[in-house]
């Protein structure tokens, strides 16, 4: 017996039609999810470059033959976090040491008769009418191991200078000291700021002040280091519109100081 053929378009049946229908939405469909899971799990910016970051405004170097821009006095705070990590010292620094302590300075630094200048000073500090200034500077009881003087023209009514000087740790611990010296007992001066600054492994204090001296205002970084027995302490001066801008600087030779014992 004959079976009745079925109707035909475009040469197929109508259930062959209706597989091809169903497999063309089977692959759209898997065409379109795949594209959302691909917007959907792209995080912003895989497809766009990033902006390019500027860069770092730098402090002040003093390295080589180029001299400080000393007139950005604002470009670090006083009490920004210290991370001593981050305070490389330039290659062309020179070294000065002794049996016991090495340090370096910028090449602009002349070192100078600690005994002369430690006069001179004082005697500054009495033609300015700052009386507990010089007191404390002529009864220091530390000795005075060296002075560095930045070279700059005579007219200049204060020098900016770098002085290291050495003491048994007359406390316990070094916050002790710290206390009784920058503390309770700073007389003719204002504490900016204190913070704890290793060098070199040892245990090290950066304190900040500045002092009026009859419109002259000076601005100081003591570095005070310790081993334990005995006591360093780098003490750097700059006028006070300067400080901000010298203040790299002063880091920098703080953390060259190293033992050599």
């Amino acid at each position: 017996m004959s079976k009745k053929r079925g109707k035909h378009i475009f040469g197929m049946t109508g259930a062959q039609l209706t597989v091809l229908a169903i497999l063309s939405l089977t692959a759209i469909g898997i065409i379109y999810g795949g594209f959302i899971f691909i917007n959907s799990t792209a995080q912003p910016g895989d497809f766009a470059l990033s902006p390019q970051q500027p860069e770092s405004q730098g402090a002040p170097s003093v390295s080589g033959d180029v001299t400080p821009d000393l007139t950005d006095i604002t470009s670090l705070s006083l009490t920004a976090t210290l991370d001593p990590n981050q305070v490389q010292i330039p290659p062309d620094w020179k070294p000065y040491s002794n049996s016991r302590i090495e340090l370096r300075v910028p090449p602009q630094f002349n070192s100078l008769n600690v005994d002369a200048q430690r006069q001179e000073r004082i005697d500054f500090f009495k033609a300015q009418g700052a009386g507990l200034q010089a007191a404390q500077l002529e009864n220091d009881i530390f000795e005075y191991r060296y002075w560095f003087n930045f070279s700059q023209p005579n007219t200049v009514a204060f020098v900016t200078s770098v002085i290291v000087k050495a003491e048994f740790l007359p406390t316990e611990t070094l916050a002790g000291y710290v206390d009784q010296a920058y503390e309770d007992d700073l007389q003719g001066y204002e504490l900016l700021d204190r913070q704890v600054y290793p060098i070199q492994g040892l245990e090290a204090e950066r304190i900040l002040m500045f002092a009026n001296l009859n419109g002259i205002t000076l601005g100081v970084a003591d570095y005070v280091v310790t081993d334990g027995v005995n006591l360093w302490v780098i003490s750097c001066w700059s006028d006070y519109d300067e400080f901000s801008a010298w203040l790299p600087e002063f880091d920098r030779i703080a953390r060259s100081f190293q033992l050599l014992y």
